[in-house]
């Protein structure tokens, strides 16, 4: 006699997990999730998942090299004003997030067009860095100026120009100088513009990492240890990290905590919480004391992508980026992919419930920051936007795609046919959506069902009652059931969910399969 299940799948929370086989999945996880954001009740939507253009003119138009937006900044004054600081083709700007209006605010010298900046605040000053140029000092008031007191002066040492700095022991911390990769330059005590070697205890230092070693240093971070009560100076070379402690240049010490993972670049490193996460050329890792010691260790975090992070452009992954987003609980990475040279893919690290990935495409980011807790990019040609605002790109359509693994139903050796599928959705208004069912591993086109639905909400509907889904929070409508049947039959089947986003946000809730097993059919 055949039999007849049921089976609901509303735990679609383990996100995208690329790294195992067909075989190895658990029904939480899925083969793709792109342009989709994870809630918090365990849904995924393209609610707030686009993005708006504010600047109507590009930034440093008709500039000899072009218009890259090179970096970007929130800078609050001693005074408590706070600047969206941009700088675009080698010019400098403070911008409205408002209307995108941008002021060009004067360099002392000629900066070069397309060098990634990056920035450190110590002392209610705001430092820039391109590894390039001298670096620029700018209080929010006064004109900009170069740091006074570089380079510093190092008999029988050329001393380049440093690319990154971090403040460390009251100090100012740079390093990324190309005459000398591996060295760390430390200001004098609570004097950021003062590199002149002295003799004391609160000389600063030109201290040596891993001399000799092939690599050069590629980010300076601080890090509180909670279990001895003090800050370090992580210091990142291209395959290794050491840690600084400390106060002045008689009691400066390092230690080699990894000789496996170093950062690939100054801006892909950020805190979260008690850890560093920074992306090395094995992948994103952490860099934390979750050890009952307090001992500093590293862990892999982006094993279930481990894929994609093979596809990335290690040419140009010291362009890369990463930036916390604590009110969605995530944590983005906007990477080179392929051949790409520009940052075209943002890797999304989810950590509400539990650890899960997400990917994004259609998002061309030179840079990033969060400037009065909104997110916004810069892009190559001088466009300014602020994401997570609406659901299309400028106007323009997302595509979304959700694939579920293959599910084997409770009873992997059988067949089965499915009697019917029911997906539970939220949305806005009505809206087309691609399913695709697929059995047994297949994933030709020909062994592939394709139906296309249409979703009208229906508002008095719910799931599990609205409150607790807390549906107002994205401003969907209630619950929307949608019923197929696809054909076919085998031992496992996949579902494909996709469709084009033009400001018609939609939820997956989650859906439930009844299939039909027949005894002894295998």
């Amino acid at each position: 006699m055949p039999a007849l299940r049921s089976f609901n799948f509303f735990n679609n929370t383990g996100g995208l997990n690329l790294r195992h086989t067909d075989t190895q999945l658990v029904d939480t996880d899925a083969e793709e999730v792109e342009n989709l954001h994870a809630t918090s009740n365990g849904s995924w939507t393209t609610q707030d998942i686009g993005y708006t253009q504010i600047n109507a003119t590009a930034l440093a138009f008709g500039s000899p090299s072009g218009n890259t937006v090179q970096g970007m900044i929130s800078f609050t004054t001693e005074g408590g004003q706070t600047h969206w600081v941009v700088v675009a083709g080698g010019k400098f700007y403070t911008v409205s997030a408002g209307n995108g209006t941008a002021v060009e605010r004067p360099l002392p010298i000629a900066w070069d067009t397309t060098a990634p900046v990056t920035f450190a605040t110590f002392l209610g000053q705001l430092i820039l860095f391109n590894g390039i140029n001298v670096p620029m000092v700018w209080d929010g008031v006064s004109a900009i100026a170069p740091l006074a007191g570089w380079p510093a002066i190092i008999v029988g040492v050329t001393v380049g120009n440093p690319t990154f700095g971090a403040v460390y022991a009251n100090r100012l911390a740079v390093a990324g100088d190309v005459n000398n990769p591996s060295t760390v330059y430390l200001s004098e005590l609570e004097n950021p513009e003062n590199f002149t070697p002295s003799v004391g205890p609160s000389s600063p230092g030109a201290i040596l990492v891993g001399p000799g070693d092939g690599e050069k240093i590629t980010a300076l971070h601080t890090l509180y240890l909670p279990l001895t009560n003090e800050e370090v100076l992580v210091v990142f070379k291209d395959r290794s990290t050491y840690v600084m402690t400390g106060s002045d240049a008689d009691t400066f010490t390092l230690q080699k905590i990894s000789g496996e993972f170093g950062a690939v670049g100054p801006r892909s490193v950020v805190q979260v919480g008690s850890e560093l996460m920074f992306l090395s050329q094995e992948g994103i890792t952490s860099l934390s004391t979750a050890t009952a010691d307090g001992n500093l260790t590293t862990r892999m975090l982006s094993r279930n992508i481990q894929p994609q992070i093979n596809t990335l452009n290690r040419n140009a992954l010291a362009t890369s980026w990463t930036i916390h987003l604590r009110d969605r609980n995530e944590v983005w990475w906007a990477v080179p992919d392929g051949g790409s040279t520009q940052n075209q893919r943002i890797l999304v690290m989810n950590y509400d419930n539990g650890l899960k990935w997400s990917r994004r495409s259609g998002v061309i980011a030179a840079c990033g920051c969060v400037f009065q807790g909104q997110l916004f990019t810069g892009t190559y040609n001088g466009v300014l936007h602020r994401q997570c605002s609406g659901s299309s790109y400028n106007g323009a359509p997302i595509s979304w795609t959700y694939r579920t693994p293959f599910y084997e139903l409770g009873s992997p050796r059988q067949r089965k046919r499915i009697r019917d599928i029911e997906l539970y959705l939220r949305q806005q208004s009505a809206l087309s959506l691609t399913v695709k069912t697929a059995w047994d591993s297949r994933r030709s086109a020909a062994s592939q069902e394709t139906t296309t639905l249409t979703s009208t909400p229906d508002a008095e509907s719910a799931l599990f009652g609205l409150a607790l889904f807390n549906a107002d929070k994205y401003g969907l409508a209630g619950l929307s059931r949608v019923r197929l049947i696809p054909n076919g039959s085998g031992r496992s089947v996949q579902l494909e969910l996709s469709g084009t986003a033009i400001n018609q946000p939609i939820e997956l809730q989650g859906w439930s399969i009844t299939a039909l097993t027949m005894q002894g059919f295998t």
